[in-house]
């Protein structure tokens, strides 16, 4: 369940920073979204979204004859998505 919710958590940080970049494509497919962020965005946090939406989609998506991720394994890519968040300007002060 905490790997649905991260990477619905990161759909989210996904759109909208898409949008505050002038770029909003909330219509796009995701792999679109991070194409995006990669051109516009800082590089570690456009390659951070993409390592934790890869492991996030693997992990919701698991097939009988794959182990399913361990617990640290979704606790690892639950705290990269929370890195990915931005604290608003007004409150950083």
């Amino acid at each position: 369940m905490a790997a649905f919710l991260a990477r619905q958590a990161l759909e989210v940080i996904v759109d909208e920073r898409c949008t505050d970049l002038g770029a909003p494509a909330a219509w796009a497919s995701m792999r679109t979204k991070l194409a995006v962020l990669r051109s516009l965005d800082d590089e570690e946090a456009a390659d951070s979204a993409a390592i934790a939406w890869n492991r996030l989609s693997s992990a919701c998506h698991v097939h009988a004859f794959e182990l399913q991720p361990s617990a640290a394994e979704v606790q690892h890519l639950c705290g990269l998505v929370a890195s990915l968040l931005r604290v608003p300007d007004a409150l950083e002060s």
